[in-house]
């Protein structure tokens, strides 16, 4: 059985990275679909910038860009760890000194700018810091008495998190915590286990925390390599985030529903385009998604013949939502036409990502 969100309190969390793709997707999808989703967005390096010679990577444009598209809603907002994504401006912010001072005056600052809603700001942990404990505290103290709600996220292989939490739950008195139990990447064959390991986790931490406390739980079952899904020119697999969220859900009712908006944690992006990519189109429906892909001949450079060949099989099959009219699904619509929007693999992750934000409003809230 798929299990509704009770209120629509309780929004669709997704996260994002400040990638091209990502604002991308997101600059296309309506603003009645989006108006239901929480973003928690994920500060990631720029694009390079060189000057007398100095590289820079600055987020702030695109940052800026995600300020029109979620302006006047709701965002919770956190710096990537991921190493591959950072830069020393994102490294910046991360900076323990002072009770991560820099953090926090640049949450004030962005919460002064009054673009959003309201702002969610994660805790970050610098777990090479000397004074770790007491700059944890000082940041923890710093963030409640500038925001009503304080995000932790809780990585599922993370056994040392319940230190974090004690830490978090004796700093903090008049807030609300909310608490995403991060599953990154699963592989479809573990999503059981895992899905066990989230409750067991949300158990632990319900019996130390006594803040009023939201639990969310995220993952995602896309992969970073399209290598990983096989040799198959076409086939289907389960969006087992919903799958693992279900089975959260039996036992604790109260679980909010998150996701990577069908992107994996992990960039190969680099990687991708200095070997060559095998054109590929996914096409996300409520609970599956199917795709179809296709080697380009030997001897042809160009990948835009060899899109189209595979966007026309992509509208042939039954299964493609013809009567879903958002801006996905018309490029996939006008590349088989001949039209060829893209050729870029980046592009066509924003057509996915575009398509699975509706379809996953849609099973959400029924609309």
């Amino acid at each position: 059985m798929d299990i509704k969100l009770k209120t629509m309190d309780n929004k669709y969390w997704i996260i994002i990275k400040t990638g091209e793709a990502e604002i991308r997707a997101l600059e296309n999808v309506p603003k009645d679909i989006l108006s239901n989703t929480l973003p928690l967005i994920e500060i990631t390096r720029g694009r390079k910038v060189t000057k007398n010679k100095i590289e820079t990577y600055p987020f702030e444009k695109r940052l800026s860009k995600l300020k029109d598209i979620y302006k006047g809603q709701t965002i919770a907002i956190d710096v990537t760890s991921e190493e591959s994504l950072s830069s020393p401006e994102v490294d910046y912010l991360y900076s323990p000194d002072s009770g991560y001072k820099n953090w926090i005056n640049f949450l004030i600052q962005l919460k002064n700018e009054n673009v959003f809603e309201r702002i969610i700001p994660a805790v970050l942990f610098n777990f090479e810091d000397d004074n770790f404990e007491e700059n944890i505290t000082k940041q923890i103290q710093e963030l409640a008495s500038n925001f009503n709600t304080i995000l932790y996220r809780s990585d599922i292989s993370d056994e040392n998190c319940y230190d974090d939490i004690e830490l978090i739950n004796n700093n903090i008195t008049n807030n609300n915590l909310k608490i995403i139990i991060d599953c990154g990447y699963v592989p479809q064959a573990s999503y059981q286990n895992v899905a066990n390991k989230c409750i067991a986790r949300i158990n632990n931490l319900k019996s130390i925390i006594t803040l009023p406390c939201e639990y969310i739980a995220a993952s995602t079952s896309f992969p970073n390599n399209v290598r990983d899904l096989g040799d198959l020119e076409s086939d289907t697999f389960s969006i087992s985030e919903i799958d693992i969220y279900n089975i959260i859900l039996q036992t604790h009712k109260d679980v909010i529903y998150a996701d990577y908006a069908s992107i994996n944690p992990v960039r190969n992006d680099t990687i991708t385009m200095a070997r060559g990519w095998i054109p590929k189109i996914d096409v996300p429906l409520d609970k599956t998604i199917f795709y179809y892909k296709k080697r380009r001949p030997k001897g042809v450079s160009a990948y835009a013949s060899t899109y189209i060949q595979v966007a026309q099989s992509v509208c042939s099959d039954l299964r493609f939502p013809h009567n879903l009219n958002i801006w996905g699904i018309n490029q996939i619509r006008s590349c088989a036409e001949g039209g060829i929007p893209s050729a870029s693999p980046s592009f066509w992750i924003s057509v996915r990502m575009n398509i699975h934000i509706a379809q996953q409003v849609n099973r959400i809230y029924s609309i």
